[in-house]
Order: C-alpha cells, then sequence, then structure tokens
C-alpha cells in the first residue's frame, strides 16, 4: 500500500495516538513509487510502521518505505525506553486462578509528589501510577478516580497470560487536564474518553477529568460517583499489555479484544466481576450498558472469514472498528472460557509463542490446535450460540 493512498487511522477511544511531547522528528518518508511526504513515526508493530502526518496517524507496511527509512525505523526502535517485559526479575504469570473477582484496597493513600502553581504542574502517585495534572486536586478526589487505575492494573495482574509490564518497578504515567479544550489541545481525540499513547511498546494515557467523573465545585473538584468511566480500563489495559501482544497476528483481534473483555467486566468502584459476562454481551449485541458505548451488532449478525479477521492489517481493523472490535472480544472470550478444556491452554500456548518469536502463520497452531480454520469457526459459532449471539462467519 502506498502512503499516498493510505486513508488516516480511525481515531477514537479505542485506538493508539501521537502527542507533540512524545514526538519522534519530522522528516521525510518515501515509497517504493518515490512519492515523499513529511511526517513523524510514532509507532511500530510488526512490519508496519505508524506515521502522524497533520495530527492523524497513517499505517505504512515497512517494506514498501526506501532503505533509508527502513534503516531508521530501526534505530528508532533501539532507542525506544527498554521495555520491562524483558526485565528477568519478574516471573510471569502463567499458571495462576482465572480471577472471579478483582478488588483494590479503598482505603489507598496517595502521595504528593509536586504542586507547582508557577509552572502549573501537580503531580499525585498512587501504588502504581503517576497522575500528571494541569490543577491542584484534593488527595480524597485523586484517592477516588485512582481506584480503576489500580484495579485495571491488578485485573491485568491476576490474568494468568504472562503479562510482565503489570508488574513494574516504575509508575505508569497518566496526564491529566481541567478542560476537554486543554486535552484536545494536547494531542487528545476530540470525541474519546482517554487514549493510550505507545512509542516502542512503552507509553503514557491521557484523559480529561469529566472523564473520571471530576467536576469543579466551587473553586474545589470532587468526584461524581454516577459517572465513573469503565471504558478507561481500555486504554490502561493497552497501557499494560506487554509489547509482543501486539505483534502481527495478535495485534487487533487480540489487542484489542483483550482490552475490550477488562473494560467489560463489570467495574464499580474498584472491583472487577470477571463472571459478568452479561456486560460484554451487551456491549457487542446492544448500545452497551445504560445505551452507551456498545457496538450494536445484534445476536445475529456477519462477520469475516476467521483467518482473514485474525491476520488483517491494523490499518484495516480500525477502518470498521465497530464490527472487529466487538467480534475480538467475542473471539477472545471464547479462547478463554469456551475452548478446549475451558482452561485457557491454547491461547496461553500461542501468546507464549509470540514471546518465543514465532510469526504468521506458523504462531497460530497453537489456536487451531489440529482444526482446520473452518472447523474453528464451527466451534466459536457453536459456543457462543448457546450463549444467544449467532455469528454467521463468511
Amino acid at each position: 500500500m502506498s502512503i499516498s493512498s493510505t486513508p488516516a487511522l480511525l481515531v477514537s477511544l479505542l485506538t493508539f495516538f501521537a502527542i507533540p511531547m512524545l514526538k519522534a522528528e519530522m522528516r521525510g518518508w518515501t515509497n517504493s513509487f518515490g512519492k515523499t511526504i513529511q511526517a513523524e513515526l510514532v509507532d511500530v508493530s510488526g512490519d508496519e510502521a505508524v506515521l502522524n502526518m497533520g495530527g492523524k496517524n497513517f499505517v505504512v507496511p515497512i517494506a514498501g518505505l526506501s532503505s533509508a527509512d527502513q534503516k531508521f525505523i530501526k534505530d528508532w526502535q533501539k532507542s525506544a525506553p527498554m521495555d520491562t517485559a524483558q526485565s528477568p526479575a519478574v516471573e510471569a504469570n502463567w499458571d495462576g486462578p482465572w480471577p472471579k473477582t478483582i478488588s483494590v484496597d479503598v482505603s489507598q493513600s496517595i502521595e504528593i509528589l509536586k504542586e507547582d502553581e508557577s509552572s502549573g504542574e501537580y503531580v499525585y502517585a498512587s501504588d502504581h501510577y503517576e497522575f500528571i495534572c494541569d490543577v491542584k486536586l484534593n488527595t480524597s478526589v485523586v484517592k477516588r478516580f485512582s481506584l480503576l487505575f489500580e484495579a485495571t492494573n491488578q485485573f491485568c495482574r491476576e490474568l494468568p497470560l504472562g503479562m510482565i509490564k503489570p508488574f513494574r518497578e516504575e509508575r505508569h504515567k497518566i496526564h491529566l487536564f481541567e478542560t476537554r479544550e486543554a486535552y484536545v489541545k494536547a494531542g487528545g481525540p476530540p470525541s474519546s474518553a482517554g487514549v493510550y499513547i505507545s512509542r516502542g511498546g512503552e507509553g503514557d494515557i491521557l484523559v480529561p477529568l469529566t472523564s473520571l467523573g471530576v467536576k469543579k465545585v466551587g473553586s474545589n473538584y470532587s468526584v461524581d460517583y454516577d459517572k465513573e468511566n469503565s471504558t478507561l480500563s481500555h486504554e490502561i489495559a493497552h497501557q499494560l499489555t506487554d509489547k509482543e501482544y501486539f505483534q502481527m497476528g495478535a495485534r487487533g483481534w487480540f489487542s484489542e479484544g483483550m482490552a475490550e473483555y477488562i473494560a467489560e467486566s463489570g467495574y464499580r468502584s474498584g472491583k472487577f466481576n470477571v463472571n459478568d459476562l452479561s456486560k460484554l454481551k451487551a456491549a457487542v449485541t446492544a448500545y452497551g450498558e445504560d445505551g452507551q458505548g456498545g457496538k450494536a451488532l445484534g445476536e445475529e449478525f456477519s462477520a469475516p472469514d476467521l483467518q482473514d479477521f485474525m491476520t488483517q492489517s491494523y490499518q484495516s481493523f480500525v477502518e470498521d472498528s465497530r464490527l472487529n472490535y466487538g467480534l475480538g472480544a467475542l473471539v477472545v472470550y471464547y479462547y478463554f472460557h469456551m475452548d478446549g478444556d475451558r482452561d485457557a491452554a491454547n491461547i496461553k500456548t500461542f501468546l507464549k509463542a509470540l514471546k518465543g518469536g514465532k510469526k504468521v502463520p506458523e504462531v497460530f497452531e497453537p489456536l487451531l490446535a489440529g482444526r482446520s480454520w473452518e472447523e474453528m469457526e464451527a466451534d466459536i459459532t457453536k459456543n457462543w450460540r448457546s450463549r444467544g449471539v449467532k455469528i454467521n462467519f463468511r
């Protein structure tokens, strides 16, 4: 695919985005047709690079770029922040029990790291996060909304999927903005509740305070307890996901499907109900809880060929985000809870293969487990039909 014909990524709550504070250098990029554009490199996944031009992201195949561009990408990857997933000090969780409920200590303390009125920077910390804000907040307010971040971190720790990033010693960075205008000015997509920004497998999250239920009352701020935005867990999950799980063969259906699985697990006040299938089902088939945020695919819908779905480029995946995010959530749930002996053994072996450097198509062998693609489609269809959702694979 040439750069000149590459459409913009669909920028939403559920996508990666670039912001000025994390920019690489602006430079010329040339494709195989000799077409050159000025853009910034913001992410690399497998055989694809994400370039930012004029505030919009474009996904391009690395093989279609000039040799000088390909060398730049390799050097850029080498200079990216070290991935804590490579740290031998943390033992991956592969064998723990599948969590049924997740909860965190609601009495956790909040540390004030910085309150600088002259610079307009205020930094607060919970156990695993730094919240960098442009307004001063009471620690009780930070304590309240930090529960969502800490609970999502605990969720990723307890999932027996071998992820290391949730266990990193360095706190994850969250940038908070008093107004949506300030959030958008910093690079946040206008219609989004928050966004994860990635560079070489590491990244921060941007969130407007309104998405956390924080509102101004007089000269102070309080939390609206009825407006907890659990969809932010999707972005938090991206920040905690090991970079190998964003490789070709997993980026898209698995990386987004797992984030949807976490976000739709019935969060409330520092707790996730992982057994609450009804919320995930509603998010995919209808308009979501309280009629908001759902994919509205219906209880019967047509789906692409499974092999094509799981091997499509990320650009293609986000171009039909409603279908692909919804189907990704159902397929991930299937591998977690329905496949084989319902012990997630096949998906774990698939993820281990990704960490071991396996590539498409060999990396799919653990998921197929001796089945043809058509047989696996039939098994997914059978299991979801028993739960009231009919998927018609093409």
